[in-house]
């Protein structure tokens, strides 16, 4: 994937986003609600250890968003 448009940035987000939700916030909705979805792997993990792998995901997709936005607005100004 070449980053020469702006919407493979907007992708790349999309990606993040995604992956950050499923592995990040739906662990702790599912436990709550007692709902175990299948490819959310923190899920599948006992009790101290998904809450830190979901709150480290969480972290690291902000982060993740966070440096995909500068760098597009870097190589996009206009857009």
């Amino acid at each position: 994937m070449t980053m020469k448009d702006p919407k493979s940035y907007d992708l790349l987000s999309y990606i993040v986003v995604f992956l950050g939700f499923y592995e990040g916030v739906l662990p702790f909705v599912a436990k709550s609600t007692d709902w175990e979805p299948f490819l959310s792997l923190p899920r599948h993990l006992s009790s101290p250890a998904w809450w830190i792998v979901s709150g480290l995901v969480i972290v690291a997709s902000f982060f993740s968003l966070w440096g995909i936005d500068i760098a597009k607005k870097r190589r996009h100004p206009d857009a």
